[in-house]
């Protein structure tokens, strides 16, 4: 029995127990870093959920901006619109005043061209005082109308300019957040790529495919959450 024991003993050569020692080494060393990877993955996954989320909610917010934007836009069309007829309209009773005027001036009825005179509306007076002061009738350089003259001001085509600005700078605004919804949409769908590579990465059987994965998981995050870093939030 002990010869057994002993030759036993010195069939185990050195050579062998070192081989057997560097595969239980690699061993413990491969479970450190697969470890290491889980945690790592663990992470990614954790920051791409997150930022999933925080760009699905900032894609409904500017969304929502888009909305009020378009809304404004409208309105301010509609009231543009609305003073632009009320002009024309203001320009069609001067112009029948004015004719009026005229006739009963030719005429020589005084007291009606008078009474005539003091139904102008104000801007209207205004300009047909300054027009018969160029002496239209004998002078070939003045203005043909009143409404030439640069005292025939109408606010109503002056509030409607100024509509016009603000539904330009209404229609910028909702496209500015059109855009910024698309992008964080965009960035909605890369974070669910990485969840999607981090997930697969941890049933992949072989090591080389499984970091492959979770290396493209990695950048794919890193360069994602760059551009989130440079996008607006929405605060409305």
């Amino acid at each position: 029995m002990g010869d057994t024991s002993e030759s036993g003993h010195k069939g185990v050569s050195s050579a062998e127990t070192e081989a057997i020692l560097r595969r239980i080494l690699a061993a413990v060393e491969e479970e450190k870093r697969g470890r290491w990877l889980e945690i790592t993955c663990a992470i990614v996954l954790a920051l791409a959920t997150m930022a999933s989320a925080w760009c699905a909610y900032q894609a409904t917010l500017w969304g929502g901006v888009q909305t009020f934007r378009l809304a404004a836009v409208a309105k301010a069309g509609r009231e543009s619109t609305h003073l632009q007829l009320a002009a024309l309209q203001g320009r069609a009773f001067d112009a029948q005043m004015l004719i009026a005027f005229l006739e009963t001036k030719a005429r020589g009825d005084d007291m009606l061209a008078d009474f005539l005179h003091q139904r102008f509306r104000p801007e209207a007076k205004k300009a047909v005082d300054a027009w018969l002061q160029t002496d239209p009738f004998n002078n070939p350089k003045a203005p043909h109308a009143p409404f030439q003259m640069a005292e025939y001001v109408q606010p109503e085509l002056q509030e409607a300019k100024l509509l016009e600005d603000k539904l330009a700078a209404s229609q910028a605004a909702a496209e500015h957040a059109n855009a910024n919804s698309d992008t964080y949409v965009l960035l909605t769908v890369l974070f669910a790529s990485v969840l999607f590579f981090g997930g697969i990465g941890g049933s992949l059987n072989s090591r080389t495919l499984r970091y492959t994965v979770f290396t493209i998981a990695f950048v794919l995050l890193i360069s994602t959450m760059i551009v989130l870093l440079t996008m607006p939030i929405c605060k409305e």
